[in-house]
């Protein structure tokens, strides 16, 4: 209830506060403080004869860890895998850790949300682009988790810095600028060429939300589950963002609009 509280003190109609962001910031962030949060780190993976399940990441020679300190001073760490997959046997041990934790990743959105980068600086060190993405496409950890994590990828390091609005498409232009004879793949062919180095950095994210989304529109009911509708919103709010700060050109944008377009089409069963 305490990190939902600070939460909703950081915004006011989905707008950033920056004078309450910052206070936020200066007090949850500080080193004295540092006991009331869970830690993230990747880790290699361990080579075990008797590996679990929750140890076996097929895209990843990494896995993400938590560590953190209880009211008696004690240390814990534990696989975020580990922990889902003991939270859905039962533990409420583990259940209680991923939930508080869960908010904490809202939290830290909400503190960098709409460009505060006092939270992006020190939150963006410990929570880098390839840490999010395996927790956002890790299958073995709930939806609602997984939704955190890309609704915080969105806010760290997606709308921020050297990111900017740009215009997918062109509705008017100079007559001079209009050539004679153009093609799809030609048509953004002389935007900037800093989108290949963005590219680059989001290529796995990218492959992952449009991966998704094709899933989402492959289902007979793509929408019967509440649980997975919070990842679908938070991957289509990223893609959307993706599309307006110009990572995909042309030829990309068509093919994701088509499949958005089929999204929108799904008509459920009564």
């Amino acid at each position: 209830r305490f990190l939902d509280y600070l939460s909703d003190l950081c915004v006011s109609n989905h707008i950033a506060i920056p004078v309450t962001q910052e206070l936020i910031c200066k007090c949850v962030l500080d080193s004295k403080n540092s006991d009331i949060l869970i830690k993230t780190e990747l880790r290699p993976v361990k080579e075990m004869s008797q590996t679990h399940e929750y140890l076996s990441i097929e895209y990843s020679e990494e896995e993400v860890w938590l560590t953190w300190t209880d009211k008696n001073n004690d240390h814990h760490e534990k696989s975020i895998r580990q922990l889902a997959q003991e939270a859905r046997a039962g533990n409420a041990h583990d259940e209680n850790v991923l939930s508080y934790y869960r908010y904490q990743l809202k939290l830290f959105a909400r503190m960098c949300l709409d460009r505060q980068y006092l939270a992006i600086k020190e939150i963006s060190q410990q929570l880098g682009v390839d840490l999010i993405f395996l927790c956002m496409a890790d299958e073995m950890l709930p939806f609602d988790l997984r939704a955190s994590f890309c609704h915080l990828m969105l806010h760290v390091h997606v709308d921020r810095d050297p990111q900017e609005l740009v215009m997918p498409v062109k509705f008017a232009r100079l007559w001079t600028e209009i050539p004679t004879a153009i093609t799809i793949k030609d048509y953004d062919s002389n935007l900037n060429v800093s989108r290949d180095d963005k590219k680059n950095k989001f290529a796995s994210t990218m492959e992952f939300v449009e991966d998704y989304l094709n899933n989402v529109v492959s289902e007979a009911v793509p929408f019967a589950n509440e649980e997975k509708n919070k990842l679908t919103f938070e991957v289509v709010s990223l893609a959307h963002n993706l599309i307006y700060f110009g990572f995909y050109s042309f030829s990309e944008l068509l093919r994701l609009t088509r499949t958005l377009l089929g999204i929108i089409d799904c008509v459920q069963n009564p």
